[in-house]
């Protein structure tokens, strides 16, 4: 019994030692969506290749997994990142588009979503890219998804 015990409490102290990745939160409305990073690199200054498991990627990014927030028209959207995201810097991108021309270093950040006829009826994808759109260090995404 005593040996399950320490077994345990081994256990438990080593999953404490794990650091989460950073998170990003999106806000629109009422709605507030957080999420940790799909991909995220303690010890280098960038991803590299393998570095994330690409079907995991592959279904955030296709749209199987993104968290979706329902934005309407003209809406405000806000971004709100974790401080270690702001040191390295980070890029907003929706539908494949940076909405800066150099990374942020800012801990928020807001845009205004487009107009209607603009967004497909499935929504545009939000893509949060932390380092840079060349050397990545991290990546969240999600899905604004038009609503009235």
């Amino acid at each position: 019994m005593r040996l399950v015990v320490v077994g345990v409490i081994a256990a438990l102290a080593l999953a404490g030692c794990t650091k989460p990745p950073p998170g990003v939160s999106v806000v629109s409305g009422t709605t507030t969506k957080h999420q940790q990073a799909i991909c995220w690199t303690f010890e280098q200054d960038q991803l590299e290749p393998g570095m994330c498991a690409q079907e995991v990627v592959s279904e955030f990014v296709s749209g199987e997994r993104m968290t979706k927030i329902p934005v309407a028209p003209g809406q405000t959207v806000g971004i709100s990142v974790d401080p270690t995201v702001a040191d390295v810097g980070w890029t907003p991108i929706v539908g494949n588009q940076p909405l800066v021309s150099q990374p942020i270093n800012l801990l928020y950040y807001r845009f205004a979503y487009p107009e209607l006829q603009e967004v497909p009826e499935s929504g545009l994808d939000l893509q949060i890219v932390a380092g840079t759109v060349d050397q990545a260090k991290g990546l969240w995404a999600f899905k604004l998804v038009p609503i009235g």
